[in-house]
């Protein structure tokens, strides 16, 4: 969806709603990562099947059907399972398939796992979404989008209308994340 194919407030509407998928994406990347380095895979499973129904939701998003919100979780991913099924009822099917797997043994929560993220990356199209300096990209980018849109129209007032602190001279916000996404490929 493009700033021109709809008014303005609708776009940004929509924007600001995949931008906080984008962020929830990425929360869940790390909360993966460590629940399964750390061996609480009961954690981990919870966390990929989260994953899973936020990256129905985003896809939905992006191709521009709209997922009416709701503080009920549950009811998000229903909603969303419910849109997927009207745009592509075999990927639809794929995802309620694994969504109602029962949890695996501990061993075998890894592996299991990965069928989730294979089908987010391959069946939802989303591979950057799969490793932390993808999603924190995704979500940078999709920031940046929408700040620089939101400057635009005059409703972000600063550079830093977001921020908790001010940046030096020499950075800005991106730069910053594009430093922590550098550190992250040395480890």
């Amino acid at each position: 969806m493009s700033p021109h194919s709809v008014p303005l407030k609708t776009w940004l509407k929509a924007r600001r709603a995949v931008n906080a998928l984008h962020l929830e994406l990425m929360a869940l990347n790390y909360d993966l990562d460590g629940a399964l380095a750390s061996g609480q895979y009961g954690l981990a499973w919870w966390t990929q099947q989260n994953m899973l129904t936020t990256a129905v939701e985003l896809s939905l998003s992006e191709a521009g059907t709209e997922v009416p919100p709701s503080a009920d979780p549950l009811d998000r991913a229903f909603t969303s399972l419910d849109l997927l099924r009207r745009a592509g009822p075999e990927r639809a099917a794929t995802a309620w398939e694994l969504l109602l797997r029962t949890q695996p043994q501990d061993s075998e929560v890894r592996e299991e796992s990965a069928r989730t993220l294979a089908f987010i990356e391959h069946g939802l199209g989303l591979p950057r979404a799969l490793t932390r300096q993808g999603a924190v990209r995704e979500w940078a980018e999709s920031t940046a989008l929408l700040r620089a849109v939101a400057k635009h129209v005059g409703v972000a007032r600063s550079d830093t209308w977001y921020l908790s602190r001010e940046t030096g001279p020499d950075t800005d916000w991106y730069s910053d994340v594009l430093a922590v996404l550098a550190d992250e490929r040395l480890k």
